[in-house]
C-alpha cells in the first residue's frame, strides 16, 4: 500500500512541475564574414528574445565570452593561471582575442548596455520598456572578434584552423533561480536558452567547413559529398599517410573566390563552426533504433590523422544508434565530428557537431568521439546547468559512454594497456575499472568531493573523477540494481519529459522516482549531495542445504543503498539477489543452483561503488571461509576483493653506521588504498652485522564531517647507531604510536587553506656499547597551510615532552613558525622569495647528564641526535665533526643557513630567516640571510648570518655562508670554512605516508 501511495504522490507531484515550468527562447539570425589574415570575425547579429517568465524583464544580460581571452584578469586568464597556465596572463598580445565593435539596438534605436563590473566578458542590456511575460523584442548588433590563439582554449585558431565556439553575443539564461550570467571558464561549462539558428559564413572558397545544424547552401552539399568520395577513395586504395602524427601538414594558400554558405538549426542553444582548407570528409548515416528515422553523419579531418580517422564514421553512427536506443532517438539531421586543435580536454561538444583533440590510437578517438557525441543528449537536448550542476551532463554522459565500451567492447582491458601494459599486476583492467579505481583511490585518501559541486569548486583531479567519473558509477549502480530494461525505460522517460529543457536535480529525481515508485535518497541524497562512503559487509554465511546459502550482510558504511549478492563458481555468476535499503543487517536465503557454489560475494561485478571491498568475500573451501591465501606479487598492484595480495620489493640503503643494507618491502599499499596497511621492511645490515630496518601499521577512517581522513597507527624502526663504540650490538629502537588527522569538510577542497593535526608518542631505547637509555614521549603539531599561486603561507605550533627513563632527564616545549613565500617574477619559470619566522622555548628543562645536548633546541636546525623522535633520514645521524654531522633539516628550529652547535639552547630562541631565489636560469640558487636571538644560561645572544644557497625545490639544498656573527664564526673548532658549510636532504617528501624515506 505504502509502495502506491508513493507512486501516486510522485506522478502528482510530476505533473504539477511540469505545468508550472516554463523556459524563455531566443532565435538568432547571423551573419559573418571570416579574415584568416588577420584571423578575425565581421558579423551582425539579430536575435529574438521571448519573454515566457511569469514576471516582466528590464534588463537582458548578454554573454560576450571572447573577451574572456582579453587579458589574465579575466575570470579564465585567473583560473588558468592558478592552474599554472601563463598564456592570458603574461603571453604576447597577438596570441590574445576580444569582442569589439558592438552597438546593440531595438528597433533601430540605441539601447543603454554596460559591461559587468567584474567580469568583461558580460554585459547588461536595459530595456527601454519592460518586457512582459509572453511578450518578444529583437536586438540587433554588430560585432566584430578577434580570434585567440587555440592554444588557449576552445574559441581559437592554430594557423589557418579554426575553431569557432562561444564566439556571438548570447544572452544569459533567465529561469525560475533568475539570471545565470556567467563569465567564460575552462572547468564549468555551459548553460544557454534553446531557440534557433540562421548563420551564413562566408570564407575564402577553397575552405572545408563544418557547422551546427542543416546545410541550406546545395553547392556546399555537393562540394562536402565529392570531398568524402574522394577521401573514402584514398581509404579503399590504401594511398594515405599510414603514421598518424600531430598536426594536419602543410596548409595551403586561401583562395581568392568567397563563398558564403548557410546553417540552420532548430530546437538548440548553441552554435558552432569549424574549418580548415585541409580538410578530408567522410559521410556516412545511420538509421535510428526507435523510429528507423536516418541521420546523416560526418568527419571532417586532416590529412595527417587518416590512419586514426578512417573509422570515425563507425564511431559516429555506433554513438549515435546506442544513446539513442538507451536514452532517446537522436532529435537532428545531422551529426558531425571534427578534427581540431582544441587545447582544453581531448574533446568538445557543440549541438549536432563535436570537436576532437589529437587522439594516440583508434580507440581512444572513438571513446573521445563517443563521448562528444553523447553530448548531444546530455547538454545538447537535455540542457541542464552545467557551471552548477555538471554531474547531470559529464556524469550522465560518462555512465553511457562506459556501457558503450562494455557493450562493444565486453573483454577490453584498456586501462590496463594504458598502465605500463598491464606490467605489475595491473591486467585485465576495463574501461570501467578506470573510474572505478581513480575514484576509489582518490576517496580512500578522504581527497573526494560531493558530486553536486558547482564546476568551478571543484579541484582539477576531482573535476574529472568525481563529476564524471564518480557520477557514472552511482548511476551504473542504480542501474544494475533496477535491470537495465527497467532504467532504460526511466532515462526514455526522463528524455521525453524534458528534452528541449532545462532539467534541474530535483526534475531527475522526480523522473526516476515517478517511473519505478522507488524511494531513492541513498542515490540522490547521499550519493550525489555529499562523500559519505558505501561499505558493506559480508558478516556470516551457512549452508542451509545442498547448495543452499543462509546469508548475512552488515552495512558498516554511511550509505543505506541496495545491497547485491552474488553466486559464484569458478568467478562465473550464477545468480544475484538485492537487498532493497532500509536495515543495518539483513538476512537472506539465496537460491539453490544445479552448479556448485565455491564463492559468495557482494557485488562480485563491482557495480556498487565501494571504497572497501576487502569484507565482501566468502569461499565454500578452506579453514578461513573469508581470507584468502596469501599471494606475492612484485612491486605493486590493483587491490582486488578475491584476493590477499603481499606485494614485495628488494631495497639498497645505506647510512654511516649501517654502511650497505639490502633487504625487502613487504606491504600490502596497492590502488586503491586499503584501510589497514603495512609496511615490513627488513634488511640485513652490513655495519651492524645484524637486521636493521622498518614496520609500519596504519588504519584509516573516514569521518563524516569536519575531518577528511583519520589515521592511526604505529611505526617501528631499528638501525645502528654510535659514533663512539665500534661494536655491532649498538643500535635504536623505537616505537612510535600516532594519530594524525586532515581536518576540514572534503567539499571545499577547492579552498586554499589546509590544516592537518599529528598526535605521536615514542619509546626509544638507544643501546650503546652496552649502555641503556630509553627515552618515553610525543608532540603535537598542528599545520595550516595557504596556498595561491603566488602565495604560500605555512603555520606550524608543535609542543614536545620527553622523558629519560634510567635518569630522569626530561624536557617540555613549544615553538610556533610562521612562513610566507611570494613569486615575484610570474612570467617565467617560478622565482620565490621567502620570510620565516620562529619562537620557541622551554617550559620544563631538567637536564641532569652531558647528554642533555641532544634535548636542545638548535639555531641551525636540529641534527640526527636532536631529531629524537626520528622524523628524518640522516647519513650519520650521531657524529659529531664530518661531513655527515652538517646535514640539518630545512625550515627547522632556529633555521639559519650555516652548521654550528653554537646555540644549543634549553632556554628560548626567536629567529628570522630570509631567502631570495636569484632570477637566473637555472633557478637553483639564492641567496639567505638568518638574524635571531638566543638565550644561552644568563646571556642573550644576537646572531646573524648570510650567504649564498644552490636549492634543488624542497628535496636538497646545499648553503655557503659568506659573512656571519662574530661569535658564531669564533664557535667553529678550526678556522677550516668547509666546516661551516651545510646541506639538507628530504628524502621524506616523496614517501610520507609509506615512510621509505626512514629506511636510512
Amino acid at each position: 500500500m505504502r509502495t502506491i501511495q508513493l507512486f501516486i504522490f510522485l506522478f502528482l507531484s510530476h505533473i504539477a512541475a511540469c505545468q508550472d515550468y516554463w523556459q524563455q527562447e531566443v532565435n538568432y539570425t547571423i551573419e559573418v564574414k571570416l579574415d584568416d589574415e588577420l584571423h578575425r570575425l565581421h558579423g551582425f547579429e539579430s536575435f529574438e528574445y521571448v519573454n515566457n517568465s511569469p514576471q516582466s524583464l528590464s534588463e537582458i544580460y548578454i554573454h560576450l565570452w571572447p573577451n574572456a581571452y582579453k587579458n589574465g584578469e579575466t575570470a579564465l586568464g585567473k583560473q588558468q593561471y592558478s592552474g599554472g597556465e601563463q598564456l592570458l596572463k603574461f603571453g604576447d598580445e597577438k596570441l590574445k582575442g576580444w569582442i569589439d565593435s558592438l552597438d546593440f539596438k531595438i528597433g533601430g534605436r540605441p539601447v543603454t548596455w554596460s559591461y559587468d563590473d567584474e567580469h568583461i566578458d558580460i554585459c547588461k542590456l536595459t530595456l527601454p520598456i519592460p518586457l512582459k511575460p509572453g511578450e518578444r523584442v529583437t536586438v540587433t548588433t554588430p560585432f566584430r572578434v578577434q580570434i585567440p590563439s587555440g592554444a588557449i582554449s576552445r574559441l581559437g585558431h592554430i594557423e589557418q584552423s579554426y575553431q569557432i565556439t562561444q564566439w556571438y553575443p548570447k544572452p544569459a539564461v533567465f529561469d525560475k533561480n533568475g539570471w545565470h550570467q556567467m563569465p567564460y571558464l575552462n572547468q564549468g561549462e555551459f548553460y544557454s536558452e534553446f531557440g534557433s539558428f540562421d548563420v551564413s559564413i562566408t570564407l575564402p572558397k577553397n575552405y572545408v567547413l563544418g557547422a551546427t545544424g542543416d546545410c541550406q547552401t546545395e553547392s556546399e552539399l555537393i562540394f562536402l559529398t565529392e570531398k568524402a568520395k574522394e577521401t573514402q577513395a584514398k581509404i579503399d586504395a590504401n594511398d594515405y599517410n599510414q603514421k598518424s602524427k600531430r598536426g594536419g601538414g602543410e596548409i595551403p594558400a586561401s583562395s581568392s573566390e568567397w563563398k558564403t554558405v548557410r546553417y540552420k538549426q532548430d530546437k538548440v542553444h548553441d552554435f558552432a563552426w569549424f574549418c580548415d582548407k585541409r580538410y578530408e570528409v567522410l559521410k556516412g548515416e545511420v538509421e535510428l533504433p526507435q523510429s528507423k528515422r536516418k541521420v546523416t553523419s560526418w568527419a571532417l579531418f586532416t590529412p595527417n590523422n587518416m590512419n586514426l580517422w578512417k573509422d570515425a564514421i563507425e564511431y559516429i553512427n555506433d554513438g549515435t544508434f546506442y544513446y539513442s536506443q538507451w536514452n532517446g532517438d537522436y532529435p537532428y539531421n545531422n551529426v558531425t565530428a571534427v578534427d581540431g586543435t582544441i587545447s582544453a580536454g581531448g574533446g568538445m561538444e557543440y549541438p549536432t557537431i563535436t570537436v576532437i583533440g589529437n587522439a594516440s590510437s583508434a580507440k581512444q578517438l572513438e571513446i573521445v568521439i563517443v563521448h562528444e557525441v553523447g553530448h548531444n543528449w546530455f547538454y545538447g537536448i537535455l540542457g541542464s546547468n552545467e557551471r552548477d550542476h555538471g554531474w547531470m551532463d559529464e556524469g550522465m554522459n560518462t555512465l553511457n559512454e562506459v556501457r558503450y565500451m562494455q557493450t562493444k567492447y565486453p573483454d577490453n582491458a584498456e586501462l590496463s594497456d594504458m598502465i605500463l601494459g598491464g606490467a605489475f599486476h595491473f591486467n585485465d583492467l576495463s574501461h570501467f575499472d578506470m573510474g572505478d579505481l581513480s575514484y576509489r583511490a582518490i576517496a580512500s585518501i578522504g581527497l573526494d568531493q560531493p558530486i553536486e559541486t558547482k564546476s568551478i569548486d571543484f579541484t582539477s583531479g576531482n573535476y574529472g573523477i568525481i563529476m564524471y567519473q564518480k557520477t557514472g558509477l552511482v548511476f551504473n549502480y542504480l542501474r544494475q540494481y533496477l535491470g537495465s530494461d527497467s532504467f532504460d525505460d526511466c532515462m526514455h522517460r526522463y528524455y521525453e519529459t524534458w528534452k528541449f529543457k532545462h532539467p534541474q536535480p530535483e526534475d531527475m529525481r522526480t523522473s526516476l522516482e515517478s517511473c519505478t515508485g522507488k524511494n531513492l535518497d541513498w542515490l540522490f541524497n547521499d550519493l550525489i549531495q555529499t562523500t559519505n562512503h558505501i561499505d558493506y559487509k559480508l558478516k556470516k554465511v551457512k549452508k542451509t542445504d545442498v547448495n543452499t546459502y543462509e546469508v548475512t550482510v552488515k552495512n558498516v558504511g554511511q550509505v543505506d543503498g541496495p545491497i547485491s549478492i552474488h553466486q559464484l563458481s569458478n568467478d562465473s555468476i550464477l545468480s544475484t539477489t538485492w537487498i532493497e535499503p532500509g536495515q543495518k543487517k539483513s538476512t537472506i536465503v539465496l537460491p539453490a543452483s544445479k552448479i556448485h557454489t565455491d564463492r559468495i560475494a557482494i557485488s562480485a561485478d563491482h557495480a556498487i561503488p565501494e571504497i572497501n571491498r576487502q569484507n565482501n568475500s566468502w569461499k565454500s573451501t578452506g579453514l578461513f571461509h573469508r581470507f584468502e591465501k596469501p599471494t606475492m606479487e612484485f612491486l605493486i598492484g590493483d587491490n582486488q576483493s578475491n584476493r590477499s595480495t603481499v606485494f614485495w620489493t628488494p631495497i639498497i640503503a645505506g647510512n654511516f653506521y649501517d654502511k650497505v643494507m639490502l633487504g625487502a618491502a613487504f606491504h600490502n599499499y596497492g590502488v586503491p588504498f586499503n584501510k589497514f596497511q603495512y609496511l615490513v621492511a627488513p634488511m640485513y645490515s652490513f655495519g651492524r652485522n645484524s637486521v636493521s630496518g622498518i614496520t609500519e601499521l596504519s588504519y584509516s577512517m573516514l569521518p563524516k564531517e569536519s575531518i577528511r581522513l583519520s589515521k592511526i597507527g604505529v611505526s617501528v624502526k631499528s638501525f645502528k647507531n654510535d659514533s663512539t663504540f665500534k661494536r655491532n650490538d649498538s643500535y635504536y629502537f623505537i616505537v612510535s604510536p600516532y594519530w594524525t588527522a586532515k581536518l576540514g569538510n572534503r567539499k571545499n577542497q577547492q579552498k586554499p587553506t589546509r590544516h592537518s593535526i599529528r598526535v605521536q608518542s615514542m619509546y626509544r631505547a638507544d643501546i650503546l656499547g652496552g649502555s641503556n637509555t630509553q627515552n618515553v614521549g610525543g608532540f603535537v603539531e598542528y599545520n595550516m597551510d595557504y596556498v595561491r599561486p603566488d602565495h604560500k603561507v605555512n603555520v606550524k605550533m608543535r609542543n614536545d615532552f620527553v622523558t629519560n627513563i634510567d635518569n630522569s632527564d626530561q624536557f617540555g616545549r613549544s615553538s610556533l613558525s610562521a612562513s610566507y613565500a611570494y613569486r615575484y617574477l610570474k612570467n617565467k619559470k617560478s622565482h620565490w622569495v621567502s620570510l620565516r619566522g620562529f619562537v620557541g622555548g622551554f617550559w620544563d628543562n631538567h637536564f641532569k647528564t652531558s647528554t642533555n645536548q641532544n634535548y636542545t633546541m638548535s639555531i641551525a636546525g636540529m641534527n640526527g641526535t636532536q631529531d629524537i623522535f626520528v622524523e628524518d633520514y640522516y647519513f650519520g645521524r650521531g657524529l659529531p665533526t664530518g661531513i655527515w654531522s652538517q646535514q640539518r633539516a630545512d625550515n627547522n628550529m632556529g633555521g639559519f643557513s650555516s652548521t654550528t652547535n653554537f646555540g644549543a639552547t634549553d632556554q628560548w630562541m626567536a629567529t628570522g630567516n630570509f631567502y631570495f631565489q636569484l632570477p637566473i636560469r637555472p633557478n637553483v640558487f639564492g641567496v639567505f640571510a638568518d638574524f635571531g636571538t638566543v638565550r644561552l644560561g644568563n646571556t642573550n645572544y644576537s646572531l646573524f648570518n648570510t650567504g649564498l644557497a644552490l636549492r634543488l625545490g624542497d628535496v636538497f639544498g646545499v648553503y655557503f655562508p659568506i659573512y656571519m656573527s662574530d661569535i658564531l664564526e669564533n664557535s667553529y673548532l678550526t678556522k677550516n670554512y668547509t666546516e661551516r658549510i651545510r646541506f639538507s636532504l628530504k628524502i621524506n617528501l616523496f614517501m610520507k605516508d609509506l615512510k621509505l624515506g626512514n629506511l636510512l
